[in-house]
């Protein structure tokens, strides 16, 4: 493995995690959310996140420059956009979204730096 594939490595590394980690953690709202349409973006979110771990683990390009994390998070980030639409005339349901949405905005943040970063990274002596 070179410098650039273990760069790549770790930026697709962190989103998978960011996402797969946080698909288990907002599960069980799933369970405990009253009404179907507030356990929709806990059933999405954790699709996504398994879809993040698959990619991840079962594909090569895990070490190729890929857009794809980027994605990954952005998709988390709207899925929590639109719980916080839906449950936001709930106060109590509502509440676990806005600390995902800081999860996710935050997420995408990082690893967009760092995969704008990455070419200057792997270009380093």
């Amino acid at each position: 493995m070179n410098v650039a594939q273990s760069t790549n490595r770790t930026v697709n590394l962190l989103a998978a995690t960011i996402v797969g980690l946080s698909a288990f953690a907002f599960l069980p709202e799933a369970f405990i959310e009253p009404e179907l349409i507030d356990k929709v973006d806990d059933g999405a979110l954790f699709l996504l996140g398994i879809v993040g771990i698959v990619w991840y683990l079962r594909t090569a390009s895990k070490y190729q420059r890929s857009i794809w994390p980027i994605v990954l998070l952005v998709a988390a980030l709207l899925i929590k956009i639109f719980a916080i639409s839906v449950e936001f005339p709930d106060p109590a349901d509502v509440g676990d979204d806005f600390g995902g949405l800081v999860l996710f905005a935050l997420g995408t943040g990082l690893v967009t730096y760092q995969y704008m970063m990455a070419p200057r990274v792997s270009a380093l002596p």
